[in-house]
Parts: C-alpha cells; sequence; structure tokens
C-alpha cells in the first residue's frame, strides 16, 4: 500500500486509501496462529505542517490456538490503525535522535505503509488466546480436555519435599 508523499503534500487534502492484502506469508512463521482471509486496510492519510497522519481501520480473520484446551479459535479482528509520520532530509534520517518516539521519520519519496499495518496487527494480537473466559484447558496428567468431558484424574498434589510432612498435623 503505496502513499506518494509529494503527492499527498501538494493537494493539502486527506487521501482515502483501502487496499487488500493476503497476509499469509506475513504469518508463515508465526506459531499457532492462520489468516483466514485477506487483511483489509481502510485508511484516511492528512498532510499537514510536515507530518503526514495516517488513521483508520484494519479488518483481518485469523484463526488462534487455546492456550489452555489448543482447540482453534476464528477471529474477526477490528484494530484501529493510527500512525504519524515526518518527512526528514536522508542525512537527518541517520543522524539525530528522534524529538518524539510517536512520529516515525521518513525520507521525502512513496511510503510503504503494509509493514506499519503488519507490525500494528501483530502487536494487537494476544499472547495467550483463549476460547472462553472459563476454559477449563488439558487435564497435566491425561490429556484429556476438560470442557468435553472430566477424566476422573486425581487432582491433589503433594510437593515431595514435604511429603514427610502430610501426617503432621492429622495425628493431633
Amino acid at each position: 500500500m503505496l502513499l506518494n508523499v509529494q503527492d499527498l503534500a501538494a493537494r493539502k487534502q486527506p487521501v482515502a486509501l483501502k487496499e487488500t492484502v493476503d497476509v499469509t506469508e506475513a504469518y508463515r512463521n508465526v506459531r499457532d496462529v492462520k489468516p483466514l482471509g485477506p487483511l483489509t486496510a481502510e485508511l484516511t492519510a492528512v498532510y499537514a505542517d510536515g507530518l503526514i497522519d495516517v488513521s483508520g481501520t484494519i479488518d483481518c480473520k485469523l484463526q488462534f490456538q487455546c492456550s489452555r484446551c489448543l482447540d482453534p479459535i476464528e477471529k474477526d479482528w477490528h484494530i484501529p490503525f493510527q500512525a504519524t509520520f515526518k518527512v526528514v532530509a536522508k542525512e537527518q534520517l541517520d543522524q539525530d535522535e528522534p524529538e518524539d518516539e510517536d512520529i516515525l521519520r521518513i525520507k521525502d519519496e512513496p511510503l510503504e505503509l503494509l509493514p506499519y499495518i503488519e507490525e500494528e496487527l501483530m502487536l494487537s494480537m494476544p499472547l495467550a488466546p483463549i476460547c472462553k473466559d472459563d476454559c477449563k484447558g488439558l487435564c497435566p496428567d491425561c490429556g484429556q480436555n476438560r470442557n468435553e468431558q472430566e477424566c476422573g484424574c486425581h487432582r491433589e498434589k503433594i510437593d515431595p519435599r514435604f511429603d514427610a510432612l502430610r501426617d503432621w498435623f492429622g495425628s493431633k
């Protein structure tokens, strides 16, 4: 998704951008996540005072794996996107420290927005997705999915280091 910076600056009007992108390759090495369709980005770019403000929404359908029971989860993601870019000379791009960390510094050339969109999508994903709030997960002993049926395994675990103290309080 290319944004022509010079054209945007000359227009002085917001530019609407809409693109659908296949993100299968971007998620090839991401474990337990599979795109179920293309990513759709609907963005608006505005140029003012040397800054380019790009905002809008990102939509994508992803399949995750529940971190407790390992069942697949399909979820539609609707993520707000906002990024501010500042056009700087190439010499400044390499030398100066940015004054504001929220402003991304770019050179004066067409701006490829797709890496920023993919990064926002990656950052919005949960670290440990769960299928439902009360997911019971898998039994650690036999591996049975406890959402489907109880396995009957003995759940009381005693640390072997304290096994000698088990009868201490029962003797009184």
